[in-house]
């Protein structure tokens, strides 16, 4: 069986404290919804704030990417299954700053964790994943799934991890793009934004 393991990579910021922490705060909350019709999308910078911040592609604070009109532009003609770019409304980032950031919105969530092979902590019941220290795949599941539908998605035990396929990877990766870093499954681990 094909190991899934070896085409999906995790996305991080890039550790540079030059770069701020941008969060979202979107309403209505649409997580796992597709957002159609009127949305107010607030992108706020977040603490600490650098001294003299850079703005690049990809930002992002509590696990929510937020990204620049480069990225959309280089990913939106793609038409990844199960995503879209929302336009920052209001907030510090959009008013005060002026620029032109979108909320990279995953609303394709796959159930794909391994849970005998990830270190995970879920509840007694073993239903709810609290925190994932390490992830392996399950892909005998996602290969349940056509590759074009898994892209890109968030896993859905546990939302704060987005995964990205390796052709995805590639596309983004040839363009330059700047504040971000792909850490293949295998080697992502719970501390891995740190190093």
């Amino acid at each position: 069986m094909t190991d899934l393991n070896d085409e999906y990579y995790v996305l991080e910021p890039d550790n540079n404290n030059s770069y701020p922490m941008i969060g979202a705060s979107l309403r209505p909350h649409s997580q796992g919804r597709i957002v159609s019709g009127d949305y107010s999308l607030n992108l706020y910078l977040d603490d600490p704030i650098p001294r003299k911040p850079e703005y690049v592609d990809f930002h992002t604070a509590d696990s929510t990417p937020v990204v620049s009109k480069n990225m959309k532009d280089l990913l939106e003609p793609l038409e990844v299954y199960g995503i879209q770019f929302l336009k920052g409304t209001k907030g510090d980032v959009i008013e005060d700053l002026e620029l032109d950031y979108y909320l990279l919105h995953i609303y394709s969530r796959i159930v794909c964790v391994d849970r005998k092979k990830s270190d995970i902590d879920e509840d007694e019941e073993g239903g709810y994943v609290s925190d994932v220290k390490s992830l392996i795949i399950d892909s005998e599941a996602l290969l349940k799934i056509p590759e074009e539908q898994r892209l890109i998605f968030e896993v859905r035990e546990y939302g704060v991890i987005q995964l990205f396929h390796k052709t995805i990877v590639d596309v983004i990766e040839s363009a330059g793009l700047k504040g971000l870093r792909f850490i293949p499954v295998k080697k992502w681990n719970d501390n891995a934004a740190f190093h």
